[in-house]
């Protein structure tokens, strides 16, 4: 059976992130669907009945309900989504490749075109597809790609490398790379082993934590880390966002636009994010600006109830009654499953040379899980060509 003969339906939300990662992963398939829209009639309702389920995505094939994106991976990580699809199960862990690249966001998308493109036998190996960029709403900064989204920028690079068919695995994660007899093996979650001869380390990076116990008690019960995902959790509803950066003051305004009452907050005395975001949150009367300001306390057993701010001039304290708590604080790389071989800095990111070297050889990296200082879509793209091109020097 193959995707012509294949019904499958996707239940989705526009801005949900999953969504966006349950629809790259298909595409990666070279499978169509139908996107069902919740919001749309009363697909919502129907999508319920059919999959017993609340959360999108919901995936259906031929009326089987596979359940949600994790459920997918799952399935695609012990053999069985190809089963399901009518495509060949192979182990792309038996052979010795030239080059793996971990990750799939801009830096290693760009990485596997420009290996590719100079003949290397490669292997994309990622977790998911998209990394940051795939969860981002609105993005006009990336030369010849004005007012896209993250998403349709991420599906426009996938369709690029797939008229190389480089050979990728989706659902698995980087746990260690150890050296073996002049190799490099990469071992996964899945139990797995890669060999090759040289790594581009292309695994992006990640939300910052404050750090306290309820916190974590509390995520997904009022505690999130982002609005494009949970802000429709809390329409109309009082909420706040730490962090006056770019990420923290496009979540504020995104809750605003959605009836939310919204408490800003920023540690700094001013908020750090562009100039015209500023403009927007300091126009917007639903939005609540304190700066100077941190959050002391977080209370709730099994919800949200509230926060208590604290101001660091004067030490005053206020207790704001708020049902979500959106933590917009930054990044930090995802770099753990090499932190004993590679050197890293205090935000975990990988240093590199110019050359974008480790100073491990046959291992490079490229884009967000690295030391470079602007963290941008198209200088991470850039760093994965350079990557790329010095892999290729060193293949010969």
């Amino acid at each position: 059976m193959m995707s012509k003969d294949l019904k499958i339906e996707v239940y989705s939300k526009e801005w949900c992130p999953y969504c966006k990662k349950a629809k790259a992963f298909l595409k990666s398939k070279g499978l169509k669907f139908e996107e069902i829209d919740i919001e749309a009639e009363n697909n919502y309702e129907v999508m319920q009945e059919r999959t017993g389920n609340k959360t999108v995505p919901q995936i259906i094939v031929n009326d089987q309900s596979l359940g949600g994106y994790d459920d997918i991976i799952a399935l695609e990580n012990n053999g069985e989504f190809n089963k399901l699809i009518g495509k060949e199960v192979r182990d792309l862990s038996t052979k010795e490749w030239e080059l793996v690249i971990l990750g799939a966001g801009p830096a290693a998308l760009n990485a596997a075109l420009y290996a590719a493109r100079k003949g290397i036998d490669l292997l994309l190996l990622t977790k998911d597809i998209g990394g940051q960029v795939i969860t981002t709403n609105e993005i006009d900064n990336y030369l010849g790609k004005a007012d896209t989204t993250g998403a349709d920028l991420i599906y426009d690079f996938w369709d690029h490398i797939a008229k190389y068919e480089v050979e990728t695995v989706i659902g698995e994660e980087a746990v260690g790379i150890e050296d073996r007899e002049n190799k490099k093996v990469i071992k996964t979650d899945n139990g797995k082993e890669y060999s090759t001869r040289s790594v581009i380390i292309a695994t992006g990076a990640q939300k910052r934590h404050l750090g306290m116990k309820q916190e974590y008690v509390l995520t997904g019960k009022g505690v999130h880390y982002c609005a494009s995902c949970d802000a429709f959790l809390y329409k109309g509803q009082p909420v706040a966002v730490v962090g006056g950066g770019n990420s923290g003051l496009e979540a504020a305004l995104d809750l605003a636009n959605i009836g939310c009452e919204v408490d800003l907050l920023e540690f700094q005395p001013k908020l750090m994010g562009d100039e015209y975001l500023q403009e927007r949150i300091n126009k917007n009367e639903k939005i609540k600006v304190h700066t100077s300001t941190t959050v002391a306390e977080i209370i709730g057993e099994d919800k949200l109830e509230s926060i208590i701010i604290k101001n660091v001039d004067d030490d005053s304290t206020d207790e704001l009654d708020i049902n979500g708590l959106f933590i917009e604080i930054g990044l930090i790389a995802n770099s753990d499953f090499v932190s004993d071989l590679v050197e890293t800095n205090k935000q975990k990111e990988i240093l590199i040379n110019p050359k974008n070297e480790t100073g491990v050889e046959g291992i490079w990296a490229a884009g967000d899980v690295t030391d470079i200082i602007d963290k941008q879509i198209i200088i991470s793209a850039a760093e994965g060509a350079k990557a790329a091109l010095r892999v290729n020097q060193y293949l010969g």
